[in-house]
């Protein structure tokens, strides 16, 4: 059985919507391919399946957090992307701390995965 790609374990499937925000440079390194038929919005002008946001530190995630909820479909997947304790680059956030304030929005983190060896990703619902 082949190991999945980022992309597999962020539930990204043919014919779903999907934004990416404040994506690096090495986004399509870090997903792997994505399966044809993918739909890559540029903004949230129509509500996504899933978003795949990045997110640098605590004050980011204040300012974008509601926004991005806004722009997720009621029933799509909400991962917000945050550097790991062990990264290189230094963060004041954390799973604990990201599900913390997103319950303050009505958003709750039920999956977590690794990206790579500096991000993990928490996938957040609306409840």
């Amino acid at each position: 059985m082949s190991e999945k790609t980022v992309a597999e374990k962020l539930l990204i499937k043919p014919g779903k919507k999907v934004l990416f925000v404040n994506a690096p440079q090495d986004l399509a390194e870090l997903l792997g391919s994505l399966p044809a038929g993918v739909i890559m919005l540029n903004e949230a002008s129509e509500p996504a399946d899933i978003i795949l946001a990045f997110i640098k530190n605590r004050q980011e995630l204040e300012e974008q957090l509601a926004n991005l909820k806004a722009a997720l479909d009621p029933k799509g997947a909400l991962w917000i992307t945050y550097y790991k304790g062990t990264a290189r680059i230094k963060t004041d956030i954390h799973r604990d701390s990201i599900n913390a304030y997103a319950k303050t929005l009505g958003l709750t983190g039920v999956m977590m995965i690794s990206v790579d060896q500096d991000w993990s990703a928490l996938r957040l619902k609306i409840t």
